[in-house]
């Protein structure tokens, strides 16, 4: 199972990002270290009951009992400053179960770096959490991602050279 970690405060628009994001390319789950926001976990669960498949998202984590408590799972912290992710990408495909960080203030960035196991670069230039997590997530999968069937969606896109083709099921 993977898990997306958000530590630190954004927007309602960032969480709806990270989790979209998250959900698309294969995580089950995104936490936020912030008070609940019921519209976001509104928008999440039409998305779920239209689109498929299981995800859940939580508030006021305490990032820190998340990090490194279970010995199943590997933590590995998105950051421009670690590792480049193709130098670690074949050894961090070896676990199935991962809990991904991002900060979303870089006053957590020296904690979250001594406390996870793989400290990973998509780039040694600013980006986006949200960006960083797609990127991750699509090496990790190797691009399998591309093909998760969402069971229960009732709403699916067909793939198409030119123009709109969407199946919907009552």
């Amino acid at each position: 199972m993977i898990t997306v970690l958000a530590v630190g405060k954004c927007t309602r628009e960032v969480m709806i990002d990270i989790c979209m994001t998250s959900r698309a390319f294969g995580a089950s789950k995104v936490a936020f270290t912030i008070k609940e926001d019921r519209k976001v976990q509104n928008t999440l669960r039409k998305v779920s009951k239209e689109w498929g498949g299981k995800f859940s998202i939580a508030f006021n984590t305490d990032y820190m009992k998340m990090i490194g408590n279970s010995p199943n799972y590997k933590t590995v912290f998105l950051t421009q400053y670690g590792v480049p992710v193709e130098k670690v990408k074949h050894s961090i495909r070896t676990y199935k179960n991962m809990t991904i960080v991002v900060a979303l203030s870089s006053k957590y960035t020296q904690k979250l770096m001594e406390e996870a196991d793989f400290n990973v670069s998509i780039t040694t230039q600013p980006h986006s959490s949200t960006s960083a997590i797609a990127v991750f997530l699509n090496t990790y999968f190797n691009g399998r991602e591309n093909a998760i069937q969402f069971e229960n969606a009732t709403t699916k896109i067909i793939p198409a050279e030119r123009g709109i083709h969407i199946q919907r099921r009552e």
